[in-house]
């Protein structure tokens, strides 16, 4: 069946600027280009889930720390020793700092004297006497914070002064220190007497501030004080800080040198340095592939290799240190060898390494696994990621089970396993499906787009969660579930790289929520919920006729893509009723927006002539649907060039006859 035999003219609209948007830049010959080096900063490098896929922060691993999702740091540090010689190659200077001064944790607060009125000037010094202060512990804040509260803060205003003991000031020497706090919403901080800074706002990460060497200079051996001024202007004040020492673990290892970085879809390969010897390292998200067992597994894998271009062997170690209680907050961490691997859990995160030739430990909140590499030993290895969320997803009364593990007993481990018992071949996987993709991807002709194609691709994985839904059908949820104009932007990527199954599987929610009678207006809902309940649409705004002209876009590119009207007629009665919705209230100012920004949408991605060429097209269809369409429609017709059409459409907005 025709589409145009079951719309309207208004409808006729949409889809035409849908068919284009998502098509322009493509055409179908088949070319044997491979995707070049693409230096790709802050790209998700490894997908897994949205709570933990890691995104690179700059052009390279080793001079900041990647992140995790919510901007939060992953604190790991990747060495290669060759020789007895380290090099750094992933992970940043430093690690975190060690505690002179603690901060508080849920077990264990800190002693301090603290006052609600307003004291003497001279209150912040070391020599002020505050014997008439309360005792207290530390850290100060609302009963109701989700921080380990030690004593309640609910005046607008308090100050604290928090002794503590030097023994050796010079086994501080050539060491740098740092006040570090976490405050709501206002703090001045002190160190025996010598102001430090000021915090005026509140940030969910503990602030660090090197002191100064006039500050350091003041420090001595015996009592000293951190003197803190707290005013709290809302609710849920909290007050917290500590004095902490640099740590020089790896400060003293020289860089690895990048030579290369290679960004594919399911890969980012680096090729680094050290010494005489090259480090192959790549991070691979096989939950990127086609098999339908790993679609959203939340497991990923750094592989590495070593290689040296002279004849003689090297003795060769490959270290990686985890921080995890710097990500979690906690210190417990459970190791067991399985098979062939050593496994390591802590919190939510699992890693795993091959057992031979390699060695586990845990100090003081690191993790660390090792691995000797050269010397007639493996010049290879694999280190396996794995993330639990904990959450399922509640829908319509019951738990929807993970995509990859749709009757709900597998394990992560035994996932975890799998990868890696067959990291080679699902790399081998991998790189047949990056040049597939590439090959589509520079169909398009322009480079810069198909790079972006490329990496919004791996974004796709690592920004949503997939699940079976009741009905067996695959939905593809992001942290706002079923969100519409999140939907719409992801589609070109997804429709030129031919997806079609993550498409429907962002479209079935809604289309489920709505024929469940669960939304019982004339237009589709902004989203469904927030993760992990869909119970209700969080958006307090409807944007109606934004969401009711994306989601017939969205489902005339896949009729389009598939050639086949099943996939429409099955929700046929609500796209009618949306696009009545749209016919509606499309109005004639709307309508001269509408062609406004499809024309710069147009321009964006083609030169002048074809711009010029699509929008007749689309005039064409206005001809008994516009006022005065035929004549405006004659007009159109006999421009030749973009910046005529321009005066034409001006001459309409500003309601002038033509």
């Amino acid at each position: 069946m025709q589409i145009n035999n079951k719309i309207g003219w208004g409808i006729r609209i949409i889809f035409l600027w849908m068919i284009f948007s998502l098509h322009a830049c493509c055409n179908d010959k088949e070319e044997n280009e491979v995707i070049p080096i693409c230096i790709a900063s802050n790209h998700s490098l490894m997908a897994l889930v949205p709570d933990f896929s890691i995104q690179t922060v700059g052009n390279t691993l080793h001079t900041k720390y990647p992140k995790l999702s919510r901007n939060k740091e992953f604190p790991m540090i990747g060495i290669l020793k060759v020789d007895g010689k380290s090099y750094r190659f992933m992970g940043g200077d430093s690690l975190r700092p060690f505690p002179l001064v603690p901060l508080s944790t849920i077990n264990c607060g800190w002693p301090a004297r603290y006052s609600y009125l307003h004291p003497k000037d001279d209150w912040m010094r070391k020599e002020y006497d505050d014997k008439e202060w309360y005792n207290g512990l530390g850290a100060w804040g609302a009963e109701n914070r989700p921080y380990p509260i030690h004593s309640t803060w609910t005046v607008a205003d308090i100050y604290i002064r928090r002794h503590f003991n030097i023994n050796d000031k010079k086994k501080l020497e050539g060491y740098k220190l740092y006040v570090c706090s976490k405050c709501d919403d206002h703090a001045e901080i002190y160190c025996n007497g010598e102001p430090i800074y000021q915090v005026d706002y509140f940030s969910n990460r503990i602030e660090c501030k090197q002191l100064s060497d006039e500050v350091v200079a003041k420090l001595h051996n015996g009592d000293n004080v951190i003197a803190a001024h707290g005013w709290n202007t809302k609710e849920n004040a909290l007050l917290d800080f500590g004095l902490y020492m640099e740590n020089k673990t790896y400060n003293d290892v020289d860089m690895a040198i990048l030579k290369q970085m290679n960004v594919q879809a399911t890969q980012t390969h680096y090729i680094y340095q050290c010494g005489d010897v090259e480090l192959y390292l790549d991070f691979v998200s096989p939950s990127l592939l086609l098999e339908q067992c790993l679609m959203g597994c939340p497991v990923g894998f750094i592989s590495y290799q070593i290689h040296s271009g002279k004849s003689e062997i090297h003795d060769v170690e490959i270290l990686f240190d985890i921080d995890t209680e710097w990500m979690f907050g906690k210190n417990r961490v459970e190791s067991l060898s399985e098979q062939d691997w050593c496994i390591v859990k802590s919190d939510s995160l699992y890693m795993g390494i091959a057992a031979e030739e390699t060695a586990y430990s845990y100090n003081e909140g690191h993790v660390l696994l090792s691995q000797k590499l050269g010397k007639n030993k493996k010049d290879q290895g694999v280190l396996l990621f794995g993330f639990n969320e904990g959450k399922g997803l509640q829908y319509e009364g019951e738990i929807l089970h993970p995509y990859w593990n749709k009757d709900g007993k597998r394990e992560l481990k035994d996932a975890l396993l799998f990868i890696g018992d067959n990291y080679k071949k699902l790399m081998r996987e991998c790189d047949r499906l990056d040049g597939q993709l590439n090959r589509r991807a520079f169909q398009t002709r322009i480079p810069s787009f198909a790079r972006q194609m490329i990496l919004d691709y791996r974004k796709f994985i690592s920004e949503h969660r997939f699940v079976m839904s009741q009905s067996g059908d695959l939905f593809c949820f992001g942290d706002t579930l079923a969100n519409v104009r999140e939907s719409y932007s992801n589609f070109p990527i997804l429709l030129s790289l031919n997806r079609m199954d993550w498409m429907k599987g962002l479209l079935e929610p809604v289309f489920e929520y709505c024929e469940n009678d669960y939304w019982r207006k004339s237009y589709p809902p902004y989203d469904i919920g927030i993760y992990p309940i869909a119970n209700r649409q969080v958006k307090v705004d409807d944007y109606a006729v934004e969401m009711a002209a994306d989601m017939l876009i969205m489902i005339t590119a896949i009729v389009e893509a598939e050639q086949d009207f099943g996939y429409a007629d099955a929700h046929w009665n609500l796209l009618c009723l949306w696009a009545d919705y749209l016919r509606e209230k499309m109005k004639k100012e709307e309508l001269h927006v509408f062609l406004r920004e499809l024309k710069v949408a147009y321009q964006a991605c083609m030169p002048d002539q074809p711009v010029l060429f699509k929008m007749k097209e689309i005039w064409s269809y206005l001809v008994n649907w516009y006022p005065n369409g035929k004549k405006v429609w004659k007009k159109v017709r006999k421009t030749n060039r973009l910046i005529e059409y321009d005066k034409l459409m001006l001459m309409l907005e500003s309601g002038n006859e033509v």
